[in-house]
């Protein structure tokens, strides 16, 4: 499985974890919604910086609700994603 694809199942995993705090459940909804939705602050009409928002966004809730998980959480999707380490 490609690193993306592992990635990408990792925060969907934590999305649904019964023990993914409600606060971090909403901040990756809301994450997901500004990707999908094509309303940006700087249009995608704009060769690079129209997408460099995007990406900067989206990065920043990621690791803002990373930070949010319970340890344990993570650890567990983690072995289930990436195998035992």
């Amino acid at each position: 499985m490609s690193s993306f694809l592992q990635r990408l199942r990792y925060y969907f995993l934590i999305l649904f974890d019964r023990q993914t705090p409600w606060p971090v459940k909403l901040i990756l909804t809301v994450g997901l919604l500004y990707i999908l939705i094509p309303v940006d602050f700087i249009a995608d009409t704009i060769p690079l910086f129209g997408w460099l928002d995007d990406l900067a966004i989206a990065s920043f809730i990621v690791a803002l609700a990373v930070r949010l998980v319970p340890q344990e959480v993570m650890s567990r999707v983690k072995r289930k994603v990436f195998g035992a380490k």
